[in-house]
């Protein structure tokens, strides 16, 4: 016997077994979930927008802000395309001091993804996110001095230490940084949509028969207050005519690509500022990590099967 376990009590001993039983259970299911992340990212290859086939693809570009400009976080004011942060403050002393989460929150403000042959929107909620501008640092208050101010300040990571009875943490993607971003794309525009014109035609009619007055204005050519067989008939052809000018519209609007977080479970989306080799090598080292421990609480309970 490797480990001593004759000491304990048979109760203690059947509750180590089960906790070791989920150490192994959960161990084994997270251990999978990041060796399979690393697959995908080891074995995508890299699209390039104005070519990426429709569906669960690789992109790698710079951040630039979307259509709405660019986010500010938090806790500091820098501005960026993306943002988490999260205020901790600490509670308790000696063994049973933690640290408590008060606050924290992710922009969820679409940014933009450059590639040289196109520009992709990114959808950034839900996503598994892994950046390089990353702080931690300590202070005395809920809300931290911006000492970085608006003008912000691009940092790496930087830990400082202090004695502060509070914790923050900002993480970033700044304009211009190198992403890497895994998820869904699609394609909307361009001529790509069809409109059902029928079902449209219906929805206006529908719309215009909720204000049968102004029904009547536009279409009771005779003045008797309800629409005869001729003047319904030009009720339709107005429907079909506004639903083919949509139709229209929607074949004159510009290409817009998008990359968001796929439908299915087995498909992780992911979005990081860290080298593609590295963001894998990550994943990598997780699962293994992952598998060990597997390893070690399987080990402990065929210690304790032996004395049971």
């Amino acid at each position: 016997m490797l480990i001593d376990v004759t000491g304990l009590a048979s109760h203690e001993r059947l509750m180590l077994l089960v906790a070791c039983a989920v150490v192994a259970l959960i161990g084994l299911w997270y251990g999978l979930r990041q060796l399979r992340r690393y697959h995908l990212i080891a074995d995508t290859p890299t699209a390039r927008i104005r070519s990426a086939h429709q569906g669960y693809v690789e992109l790698i570009g710079q951040a630039q802000p979307g259509p709405e400009g660019p986010v500010y976080a938090p806790l500091t004011g820098t501005e960026c395309v993306w943002y988490r942060y999260r205020v901790e403050r600490e509670k308790g002393s000696g063994k049973n001091r933690r640290w408590v989460t008060e606050r924290s929150g992710t922009s969820t403000q679409w940014f933009q993804l450059d590639d040289g042959s196109g520009v992709c929107q990114i959808d950034p909620e839900g996503a598994h996110c892994r950046v390089d501008s990353r702080r931690r640092w300590y202070g005395n208050s809920p809300n931290p001095g911006t000492d970085t101010g608006r003008n912000g300040s691009i940092f790496n990571i930087n830990v400082s230490f202090g004695g502060g009875r509070y914790r923050y943490l900002e993480e970033l993607v700044l304009e211009y940084e190198r992403v890497y971003a895994l998820g869904r794309f699609q394609s909307v525009g361009g001529g790509r949509d069809n409109l059902d014109q029928d079902k449209a035609a219906g929805d206006l009619i529908r719309g215009w028969k909720a204000n049968y007055e102004q029904l009547l204005e536009r279409f009771d050519q005779d003045g008797n207050g309800e629409l005869d067989l001729q003047e319904w008939q030009q009720v339709q052809d107005e429907a079909r005519r506004q639903a083919a000018a949509q139709q229209r519209d929607l074949h004159a609007m510009p290409t817009v690509h998008v990359l968001n977080c796929p439908e299915e479970s087995g498909q992780p989306f992911v979005i990081s500022t860290l080298d593609e080799e590295k963001l894998a090598r990550r994943f990598r080292w997780m699962a293994h990590g992952c598998f060990v421990a597997v390893l070690v609480a399987s080990w402990v309970a065929g210690e304790l099967l032996l004395v049971l």
